[in-house]
């Protein structure tokens, strides 16, 4: 296996995107930054980075368009999937017919929507897009700023096909820089596996406002989580990506050590922005009845979480 050289661009440079692209920046690696609202914070200070496993500060490559970002060898898209609309006017300027792309975005659907970005660089977009699902508890809290509390390791694959080398060396590229990355060559179980959890935790923070502390310490919460986590078990063996049936309650066990952390979607919620509710519960949802799984629970937290986000805006 070749390990990866070349320019890395991360494009949405918040709680995700920015963390891993400092730890990658700290071990060496050749990257660059598209920042909006950060811009001029990080330009002139430098990223802050405080963490569990340890604080640093890092004086960043950093762009405030994609035209000044410039062509990239891979892009990691740290977006949150409501900005999905803008990916064609990010990626004309940053990938060309040889860029990779690796999508860290949460839900089901964001390949789709980076292959169908990059038409532009001609065929076989596809070929060249990769997804990864990152567990991480981080948050920005201020320009320039995150916090990481908990967690943080990546589980990634090819969109439309098995592992391969280059899988392997941009796996490597995360492990070398600290971070727990694991390769899998079926990327919609790694994702499904995901949803256990971020369905539950993501939808209660804004249905029930309560933070995972508050969903383990309170009964009917606790019980209403699970079952929603069974429910995404039942969805995913429906869809042809079966996980482990334990794997609701070894979340539940491992959510512990978070106390009372807002997932990103309660944060979204409470800070009146658009919520990803379509990618993270409404497309498993949608995805699970065509597949003839029954997911009642699912249906009805979609529904009041749909609700709560067109209160929003």
């Amino acid at each position: 296996m070749t390990a990866f050289q070349g320019r890395i661009g991360i494009i949405g440079s918040g709680a995700l995107g920015a963390f891993y692209g400092a730890r990658l920046a700290r071990a060496g690696h050749d990257v660059h930054f598209l920042m909006r609202s950060d811009y001029e914070a990080v330009r002139d200070n430098g990223l802050f980075v405080k963490s569990f496993e340890g604080d640093f500060h890092l004086k960043a490559n950093v762009y405030n368009s994609p035209e000044a970002l410039g062509v990239c060898d891979l892009l990691i898209i740290g977006l949150k999937t409501t900005a999905n609309g803008a990916l064609p006017q990010l990626l004309a300027p940053t990938a060309n017919a040889d860029t990779l792309v690796l999508t860290l975005e949460n839900g089901l659907g964001n390949e789709d929507a980076v292959a169908a970005a990059l038409s532009h660089t001609g065929k076989g977009a596809s070929a060249r897009v990769l997804g990864g699902i990152a567990f991480l508890c981080s948050n920005r809290t201020a320009p320039g700023h995150i916090h990481h509390m908990d967690h943080g390791w990546i589980r990634m694959g090819e969109f439309d096909a098995p592992v391969t080398d280059r899988t392997r060396a941009i796996a490597e590229l995360f492990v070398s820089s600290g971070i727990r990355c694991e390769v899998y060559d079926n990327l919609m179980q790694a994702r499904w596996e995901k949803l256990v959890w971020n369905i539950a935790f993501n939808g209660l923070g804004v249905a029930a406002q309560a933070d995972v502390g508050r969903v383990l310490a309170t009964p009917e919460l606790h019980s209403l989580a699970h079952d929603l986590m069974q429910e995404v078990v039942i969805a995913a063996a429906a869809t042809g990506a079966p996980i482990d049936p334990a794997m609701p309650a070894k979340m539940l066990k491992n959510s512990e050590s978070m106390g009372p952390y807002h997932s990103s979607m309660q944060v979204d919620f409470e800070s009146g922005r658009p919520l990803e509710v379509e990618s993270i519960i409404g497309e498993p949802t949608r995805r699970a009845k065509a597949a003839g799984a029954s997911v009642p629970r699912m249906e009805m937290l979609y529904a009041l979480v749909k609700a709560l986000d067109q209160r929003t805006q």
